[in-house]
């Protein structure tokens, strides 16, 4: 289809529009119409005077005034409606009437705009003070005089006291005259929509680049952005992208899922245009979004941002007051400051998530693997270490040498089964060698041998020996004294000879002695030799006689001197049979220095280590075949694995994770050897940088707004400067408050351009700006219920276009202008803005839903209409079980009482059921919003009669009706909810059961294809509670096939979930720190919803505590800032626990938890074990709870020693 197709096609459904259009094609209606041209005079004369009156004062006829207040609450109600939906005014008193009969044309000629405002159970009806002239009658006028100017007629309009002014009927019958045109009175109050003429009237983008580039097929090549954006309220990474591809001057359209916050995203943007220099044009036909667009800038301190054609002289006000409170900014010290500390942040998470190390994984890694393991049942328990160079595949290799290994038998043994364990062989002949031996002298000789030798010490008084070594000892002093005495007289042993030593020495070694006294001294020295002897180093031998006479003293337990008994030599040989035998045991036995040399062994422990050497000998079957397996694991690094394995003895299928566990544990080890500076992060340290940096980030959006205003305010104070005549044009409007958007541009262009960056109007209504305005940017929100048809005005006078909506919840929606009897939904096929933008440029998302409550049946919503893209964060009060979803079922009164059609259709009890409810909100919670919806137009009626009967009975619940704006009460079916937000929806369904007890035939909007969309806006409708009100429950829907109407309504009565959370796989090192609370009697959930690591409750505190190696976002500012606010503001407490911190002191944090929940383990002693299951304590297998322990320890036989 071309463009010129294209163009014929919306001008098309843009005529197709409002129906039958009452203001070309007038017809009476008694249903949607008041006829007041037979008003009582005195009502009517009030109205024209004043401005004001009710309708009882126009219509005083009983039967005639019942029926003009129907029809005057059908009026309302679609005014409210249509003004709602599309931003056009609909409400008018119709004054005078154009008949053409050549095509058959009935054109009112004056509207004058009404507004009807409910008083009790009449309405009073308030006029404008001016007319406005039917732009289907202008143009019939200019056709026949092009001369025609609208001002003259409405001036001579305004000058009259008569609704229905002679002169005005007489003045238009001038200027159309011709045989086929006929001017009436007339004189009605109905639904009329001039601005729906006026658009048809603007053109269609004929000359628009932008429009030629949406309809081409041309390649799109998106531009990106090079200069930084500047936040004035928080925005995540999703948002920060639609702000720059928006700033790089991109078209394109944006889904914004239930709750993103897309609103505060616009905020942002505009902003940023704003500084920029760019003017915008905001295309928003809902009034409640412009309306929360307003609010929101003003709440981000930029109000006025964006003039509204509605409230033009508010918005400009506060634009002004704005500019002139313009503070300086020190911006780009806010941002070097953010810099700086998001480098310091980024340097910690960088050292625990960095895999840049010799082993190739981050510690992150390596703890979790750690804490997986620890979890296995059963778990590795290894402590073995492998070399940082030998970890890189050493797995599939070592793993492959394990078993080998296993199977050989390698395992079975270890140090505490047999002293052989690390024995060293090179052939089987050495083995059975010295197990020969060993055989010999274990048991009876050894005992033997042992007796004697300490026997024959004994004798000389010696002190008893111990141990192989003392034996040692005591034998060579022994044999020393024997040579000694072969050399020197007894007495050599009498008294301490050191002077006879000093006397000998060498001349250095002498000290204080004289020459005289060396002489005499040496002298005596020689009389101690015995006769015959020769002692050739007399020096050297009395030393040896020295030290031997201090051994003596030291072991002999007598004073008797040195001697040597006879049987010395046959007593060294016994010893040095055992001694021997021990040196070669000791040079095929473990070499490891931390196990006791059997020469140091007790003499008791000897000998049981010489009957385990002979008996416990099976280590030593096959050792040979083993020893290249033993080489081949000492070659791969795995040796001290090999060993803990021998003490642990696994199962074979516990090999891999031994070598996990000594795996991880010596990367972890090797990680921290790599970069000590790791260890320098203090839990208080790291929470010092995170809160300087979610502190800097608070500091350069609050800069980031004062250098939006401040040079928002510098453009101003320049304009006024260089156009002081415009700035007095200025001021006079505002005095005179007869500003709007087109005389603001008109009177006073280049001041206005400075002053409003950006404005916001409905698609219908454009004609209120000048013909002439244009703009950088036009923003469609809620493009998906807009129509391309209605917008391409609008987009045409700009040069980009972003286009926010949802596409699941809307689509662009037709209407009927005059109300109808039995009236139903009115489709459209018209193709929404969102599509084009989106089909032609391409899409971004806003995903991250932002509810504080938590979006109700967020986990349906999120898996059966937006395939799991929306992100969900768990309310608080979702953890205790507390849902925000509620089906009241009634159960009397539910079936109707007769077959005809619609008998089904508004019981009576559902009827009563709902308005009980909406004034029990309006009593006990009047401070949340309250909206009701139902799938039934007769049963919204009903509810709002019995409500707004109640409601006159109970006087003290009136404010409640009166209160929360655009987010007042209202009854509405679902096929007429479009946007709407209220804090908590009740859903009715408006139809009962058949006289069988079946759920009816019919089901109103659930009967219609768009019934899946229409719900799912009801349920996002809902910000904190949708309660369900039917006469229907789950067993109704239990058969099999259902017919399509009632699919959707089962997912309503019938979920197949009550809780919108699910758990996903836990973190392992949160496991460890989850069963430490638990014993600490705190509640606990692993990844709760998939999103929290670990939820934690204790009484009716509820708590995050999110692991800093975890943290969710896809930015700092979302780790650190945005994402913990936002679960603060989702009620619970936030507590951050940090890698190392944990890893190393597990308790600690534990204990720390514990306390931030409020629980004192100061005063409260806490029990070291849980308590034990029945089953597992003595009554439950029938014995007393008494233990007779203590006396079957007391009572043994004496024997037992």
């Amino acid at each position: 289809m071309d463009g010129i197709d294209r163009r014929v096609l919306w001008r098309e459904e843009l005529l197709g529009l409002g129906g039958i259009n009452p203001l070309t094609r007038f017809e009476p209606s008694s249903f949607g119409q008041v006829d007041l041209s037979r008003a009582h005079p005195g009502g009517l004369a009030q109205l024209t005077s004043a401005r004001s009156t009710t309708m009882g004062n126009l219509v005083r006829d009983g039967v005639a005034q019942s029926r003009a207040l129907s029809a005057a609450r059908r009026i309302r109600t679609k005014a409210r409606r249509i003004e709602a939906t599309f931003g056009i005014r609909s409400c008018f008193i119709a004054a005078g009437l154009v008949e053409v009969a050549s095509d058959s044309r009935k054109l009112p000629i004056l509207l004058w705009a009404t507004h009807l405002i409910a008083k009790g159970d009449d309405y009073e009806i308030r006029i404008d003070k001016d007319p406005i002239l039917n732009p289907a009658v202008g143009e019939l006028i200019r056709q026949r005089r092009g001369d025609f100017r609208e001002s003259d007629l409405l001036a001579v309009a305004s000058g009259q006291v008569d609704l229905i002014p002679v002169a005005v009927l007489s003045l238009v019958a001038e200027l159309v005259q011709g045989s086929d045109i006929e001017v009436q009175k007339l004189l009605v109050l109905g639904n009329f929509v001039p601005d729906l003429l006026q658009l048809q009237r603007l053109g269609f983008g004929e000359s628009s680049p932008l429009i030629d580039e949406l309809i081409s097929d041309t390649k799109i090549i998106q531009k990106s952005s090079t200069h930084e954006i500047t936040l004035v309220t928080n925005a995540d990474a999703t948002q920060r992208q639609v702000i720059e591809m928006a700033h790089a001057g991109n078209s394109f359209a944006v889904e914004t899922l239930p709750g993103c916050g897309y609103i505060q995203t616009v905020v942002n943007l505009l902003a940023n245009f704003a500084l920029d220099g760019k003017s915008v044009l905001i295309i928003a036909p809902r009034a409640q979004t412009a309306d929360e667009l307003a609010e929101r800038l003003a709440e981000a301190g930029l109000a006025g941002l964006a003039f509204r054609n509605t409230d033009t002289w508010a918005d400009t006000v506060a634009a002004i007051s704005r500019n002139e409170k313009a503070k300086p900014n020190n911006y780009q010290n806010a941002l070097e400051a953010l810099t700086e500390a998001e480098t310091r942040v980024s340097d910690y998470f960088a050292s625990i998530e960095s895999s840049n190390n010799p082993v190739g994984v981050s510690l992150i890694a390596a703890l979790s693997e750690l804490a997986k393991l620890s979890g296995l049942s059963p778990a590795p328990v290894n402590s073995a270490r492998i070399r940082a160079e030998l970890l890189h595949g050493i797995k599939e290799p070592g793993l492959d040498a394990l078993t080998r290994a296993q199977e050989s038998g390698l395992f079975r043994f270890g140090a505490k089964e047999t002293p052989w364990f690390h024995s060293r062989f090179t052939a089987q002949t050495q083995i059975d060698s010295l197990l020969v031996k060993v055989r010999e002298l274990a048991g009876e000789e050894l005992r033997t041998l042992r007796y004697q030798i300490s026997r024959y010490l004994q004798d000389l008084s010696l002190r008893a020996s111990d141990s192989v070594e003392e034996w040692a000892e005591q034998l060579n002093l022994l044999l020393g004294i024997r040579e000694t005495l072969d050399k020197f007289l007894p007495s050599i042993y009498d008294r301490n000879i050191s002077d006879l030593i000093a006397a000998t020495a060498v001349r250095g070694d002498r000290g204080a002695l004289s020459g005289a006294q060396r002489r005499r001294f040496k002298k005596l020295a020689k009389e101690y030799i015995r006769p015959g002897s020769s002692v050739p180093n007399l020096h050297e031998a009395l030393i040896k006689a020295e030290k031997q006479r201090s051994s003596w003293s030291n072991y002999c337990q007598t004073q008797a001197p040195p001697t040597v008994p006879l049987g010395l030599s046959d007593t060294q040989s016994k010893f040095e049979k055992i001694a021997a035998l021990i040196d070669l045991l000791q040079r095929h036995l473990d070499p490891d220095p931390d196990i006791q040399l059997l020469t140091r062994l007790s003499l008791d422990q000897l000998e049981q280590r010489f009957t385990d050497l002979a008996s416990k000998t099976e280590i030593l079957s096959g050792y040979i075949s083993r020893l290249p397996i033993l080489t081949e694991l000492d070659s791969l690094g795995l040796a001290a694995l090999s060993d803990e394995l021998c003490r642990i003895h696994p199962e074979p299928e516990q090999l891999a994770d031994e070598l996990s566990l000594a795996w991880w544990q010596s990367a972890f080890e090797a990680i921290v050897a790599a970069n000590p500076s790791i260890l320098e992060f203090s839990a208080e340290e790291i929470s010092r940088l995170e809160s300087g940096f979610e502190l800097r980030a608070e500091d350069l959006i609050a800069e980031g707004l004062l250098r939006v205003q401040g040079v928002l305010a510098t453009r101003w104070k320049s304009g006024i400067e260089a156009k002081p005549a415009q700035a007095d044009v200025l001021r006079n409007q505002l005095r005179r408050r007869e500003l709007s958007l087109k005389s603001g541009y008109r009177d006073s262009r280049e001041l206005w351009e400075a002053l409003s960056t950006a404005q916001i109007l409905s698609p219908f209504r454009l004609h209120e700006l000048s013909d002439k305005q244009e703009f950088d940017v036009v923003l469609v929100l809620d493009a998906s219920s807009t129509g391309l048809a209605e917008s391409v005005p609008a987009i045409s006078r700009a040069k980009q276009i972003i286009a926010f909506g949802d596409p699941v919840l809307a689509r662009p929606e037709n209407f009927d202008t005059v109300a109808r009897a039995n009236q139903g939904y009115v489709p459209s096929s018209r193709e929404s803005v969102f599509d084009a933008v989106s089909n032609r440029f391409g899409r971004l998302e806003i995903s991250r839903n932002y509810r504080t409550q938590g979006q109700v049946l967020g986990l349906y919503l999120n898996q059966n209409f937006y395939q799991n893209r929306l992100v969900l964060e768990p309310a608080a009060a979702q953890l205790a079980g507390i849902h925000n979803f509620e089906h009241i079922e009634i159960s009397e009164g539910d079936t109707a009482a007769s077959t005809i059609e619609g008998a089904t259709e508004s019981l009576d009890a559902e009827v009563t059921q709902v308005a009980n409810l909406v004034m029990n909100h309006a009593r006990w919670t009047p401070q949340d919003s309250l909206m009701v919806v139902t799938a039934s137009r007769v049963h919204a009626e009903r509810i709002s009669t019995l409500v707004q009967k109640l409601q006159s009975e109970s006087p003290q619940d009136a404010e409640f009706f009166a209160s929360h704006g655009r987010e007042h009460f209202e009854v509405v079916t679902m096929s007429e909810l479009t946007h709407r937000i209220a804090d908590r929806v009740i859903f009715s369904v408006g139809f009962g059961r058949t006289p069988e007890g079946r759920i009816s035939g019919t089901l109103g909007d659930f009967n219609s294809e768009f019934a899946g969309s229409w719900m799912v806006n009801q349920i996002v409708s809902a910000r904190k509670r949708l309660s369900v009100v039917s006469c229907y429950n789950f067993e109704d829907f239990a058969a099999g096939k259902l017919p399509e109407n009632q699919t959707w309504l089962k997912d309503l009565i019938a979920p197949s979930f009550l809780s919108d959370v699910r758990s996903g796989e836990p973190d392992p090192l949160l496991v460890d720190l989850s069963m430490r609370l638990r014993k600490l009697e705190i509640k606990v959930a692993l990844n709760f919803g998939g999103r929290i690591g670990l939820a934690i409750s204790y009484g009716n505190k509820s708590a995050v505590v999110d692991p800093d190696w975890a943290l969710v976002g896809d930015s700092w500012d979302e780790k650190l800032r945005l994402r913990p606010g936002l679960l603060r503001a989702m009620g619970w407490e936030y507590l951050r626990v940090h890698a190392l911190e944990l890893f190393a002191k597990p308790q600690d944090v534990a204990n720390r938890i514990a306390m931030e929940l409020g629980i004192d383990l100061v005063r409260r002693a806490q029990p070291l074990f849980e308590q034990a299951a029945f089953e597992d304590t003595n009554r439950a297998w029938g014995d007393p709870d008494d233990s007779n322990d203590d006396r079957l320890r007391d009572d043994k036989p004496p024997h037992w020693g």
